[in-house]
């Protein structure tokens, strides 16, 4: 698994090299690109890669090492899906190691309304998790279905008076979790709700004002991503789990690479996690392929973008 992550990294990283001098064609709205959020869902649908979402936590009990992955198709000029999976290694202070996958993912993406002008886009999502992971490293051996609201907005919009707000973009989610099982102490739903706010270097550059930013860091998005899950029945109801990630992520014209700190916000994140760290390194299907991704599958030639 090690020699795989490796690997993953390094051939990112080689397409980093091969493709920095190429312009930005994907996830954008009017003049707003729109980059992969490390927790909070993407409204964009496009065909992507996420080689790999490493990520490594401490908290009270032990540690855990998780590498996640997940593969999104464009299927419709407004419609997408999405195959996630993870695997997870345990390490508790007490007891024995454990390894294994999590329940895979699917995930039925559609955009409601993008406003060009205005770098708005909403989605609408279903998703459903599969019982096909692993109890022992916390997989549930039930469905749960969810439902989502995505968004982001990008403030282009601004006056010409808070020119150097233009380049900040918020991307957001809403997703109601329901556990469909006949267990009584099982059947929670949750709520997750995430932020992921932004700064555009490359929009600042290119939209307000070229300051001077020497390349690579001229491609680079400061962020943070705080993010939220709610109980919302049962006997812990109310209890709510919150985190920030800051950190930054980088773009180029069919790659992604990114990294943050996991910092807990509250007591019951706090003990999940104390001290934490995420990455993420996704591949542009439909710019690093376009003869094969960049129509949609279901699409003609004149919806081609």
């Amino acid at each position: 698994m090690q020699r795989q992550t490796l690997s993953a990294f390094l051939t990112a990283l080689s397409l980093v090299v091969l493709f920095p001098h190429l312009s930005f064609a994907h996830g954008v709205v009017g003049k707003r690109l729109f980059v992969e959020p490390m927790v909070t869902e993407d409204a964009n649908v496009f065909s992507e890669y996420d080689l790999v979402v490493p990520s490594y936590l401490r908290g009270e009990e032990g540690r855990e090492l998780s590498l996640g992955t997940s593969l999104s198709l464009q299927l419709t000029e407004r419609l997408g899906l999405e195959v996630a999976g993870e695997w997870t290694s345990l390490h508790p202070n007490e007891g024995d190691s454990e390894k294994g996958f999590q329940n895979p993912e699917l995930a039925l993406k559609y955009v409601g309304f993008t406003s060009p002008a205005h770098e708005w886009i909403a989605t609408f999502a279903l998703s459903v998790e599969l019982p096909a992971g692993e109890e022992k490293v916390g997989a549930e051996h039930f469905y749960s279905l969810g439902t989502g609201f995505f968004y982001g907005k990008g403030f282009g919009d601004l006056p010409e008076s808070l020119n150097f707000l233009r380049p900040l973009m918020v991307q957001g989610d809403a997703t109601i979790h329901q556990n469909l099982t006949g267990e009584t102490e099982a059947a929670v739903n949750t709520l997750s709700y995430d932020f992921a706010i932004y700064y555009s270097f490359p929009y600042l550059q290119q939209f307000v004002k070229d300051v001077g930013i020497p390349s690579p860091f001229n491609r680079l998005f400061p962020m943070v991503e705080l993010n939220f899950d709610r109980v919302l029945n049962g006997p812990d109801v109310g209890r709510t789990e919150a985190f920030a990630r800051p950190g930054f992520v980088w773009v180029g014209k069919a790659t992604q690479v990114g990294l943050a700190a996991v910092v807990p916000m509250n007591a019951t994140a706090r003990k999940t996690a104390d001290l934490g760290v995420m990455g993420i390194v996704s591949l542009y299907l439909d710019d690093l392929f376009p003869k094969q991704f960049r129509m949609p599958i279901f699409g003609s030639e004149e919806m081609k973008r």
